[in-house]
């Protein structure tokens, strides 16, 4: 058995079929009871239960969640319940004491509050009715997994050495009620394989898979000869340095629309210069490159090591938005500016998301660059939401508001 405590800097997704995440409404037992209330009820996770990841026989394999994986985050972690991982559909949320999250002996126990003053929560609960939401599943970070090889019987009576994957502790983000409980393609599997196998950083584990999925060999580059991740994770595929000396070089590397925290991120963030120029898409030329105050417009999810992971779409596009002017805009040179939204949009082209526009902004004389700093009060308290839902009309003061809650303002 090989254990890993490297924390994966990808979040990872995992859905629940409704028999398994026994999904209910059910009355509500405090004051609001009287009324007809209802909570939701279910299980966002289940406790040693062995679920297929991609195809186990051939570059997939088997996974199981430890009792025990989410004590750790449950004291910790402030999550949100939401809607098919969409962070503009909020149910509840842990500290605001409307979701109640514990682990029992069956697994990740979910209680919600459902305030039907939200639209698409009434919607919510007539989908569950109406069988149209029917499972659960979670966001995580992976901080500590085993793994393991077994033989297994197969259905054409063989044998075959297949691995298993057990998570032992996990990060939490978010739960969600889903409409499809389970991966409707193999792009879905394929992309939760690669997320693994770059945690795991086994290059052998990689080729073995490689055999079936020609695709998965890319992650080689990934990965060292001694299987750690390679130091320039984010950073491998990275085109030739700007001729811009202060944007940071385009680079291509996963990403997530998963809810954004600027200064959070910035927090775990290591005052390192590789780690530094990893997470933005700004260095002052002048300033200290292994200071955090020399760089701008940080993107990059942070894990609690440290590690610099996916890139954020809801930080890359609240990004551009500042560029175009939202917040008072930047006094970036334009070529500067120019190369920024080049490294932006790439991170948004690789999540299949058409980036905005960048437009003809002309900064006034006096405005700061300075990015508020993650030691600073977040003075607008606004959810992240989805680029897309925003109309024309409103995505100026849509983007100010983002980019002062998550830290981008310019």
């Amino acid at each position: 058995m090989r254990t890993l405590t490297r924390t994966t800097t990808t979040e990872e997704r995992r859905h629940l079929p409704l028999s398994t995440a026994e999904i209910s409404l059910r009355a509500d037992d405090g004051q609001d009871g009287a009324d007809g209330a209802e909570r939701f009820a279910g299980y966002a996770a289940v406790f040693n239960s062995r679920t297929a990841i991609g195809n186990p026989l051939r570059w997939g394999f088997y996974e199981e969640i430890a009792p025990g994986a989410f004590t750790k985050t449950l004291a910790e972690s402030d999550a949100r319940m939401l809607i098919d991982h969409d962070s503009y559909y909020v149910v509840s949320r842990v500290s605001a004491g409307s979701l109640l999250l514990a682990e029992d002996a069956r697994g990740l126990a979910v209680d919600s509050a459902l305030d039907t003053g939200l639209s698409y929560v009434s919607d919510l609960k007539v989908n569950i009715r109406n069988k149209n939401v029917t499972g659960m599943s979670f966001g995580f970070y992976v901080i500590k997994d085993d793994w393991t090889l077994e033989t297994v019987n197969t259905s054409d009576g063989q044998t075959a050495d297949v691995e298993v994957r057990r998570i032992l502790e996990a990060r939490l983000i978010e739960v969600s009620a889903v409409t499809f409980p389970a991966y409707e393609d193999t792009a879905a599997e394929l992309a939760s394989v690669r997320s693994a196998l770059v945690r795991r950083g086994d290059t052998a584990a990689i080729e073995r898979r490689a055999v079936w999925r020609p695709e998965l060999r890319d992650l080689l580059r990934l990965v060292d000869g001694d299987g750690d991740r390679a130091p320039a994770l984010v950073s491998a595929r990275a085109e030739p340095e700007s001729e811009v000396r202060a944007a940071i070089a385009v680079h291509s590397t996963d990403t997530s629309d998963a809810a954004w925290d600027g200064p959070a991120n910035s927090s775990d963030l290591p005052a390192t210069e590789e780690a530094l120029r990893m997470a933005h898409a700004w260095v002052d030329p002048d300033g200290n490159a292994a200071a955090k105050s020399s760089y701008r417009f940080i993107h990059h999810f942070v894990g609690v090591d440290g590690d610099v992971g996916a890139a954020s779409t809801v930080a890359c596009t609240t990004a551009i938005g500042v560029l175009n002017g939202a917040r008072g805009g930047t006094t970036l040179p334009d070529e500067d500016r120019q190369a920024v939204y080049k490294h932006l949009a790439r991170h948004l082209k690789d999540a299949g998301i058409k980036a905005p526009e960048l437009k003809q902004v002309e900064s006034e004389p006096g405005e700061s660059t300075r990015e508020t700093s993650a030691t600073e009060p977040e003075t607008t308290p606004v959810e992240p939401a989805a680029a897309t839902r925003l109309s024309r009309t409103s995505v100026d003061l849509a983007m100010s508001g983002l980019a002062a809650r998550y830290g981008l303002t310019q």
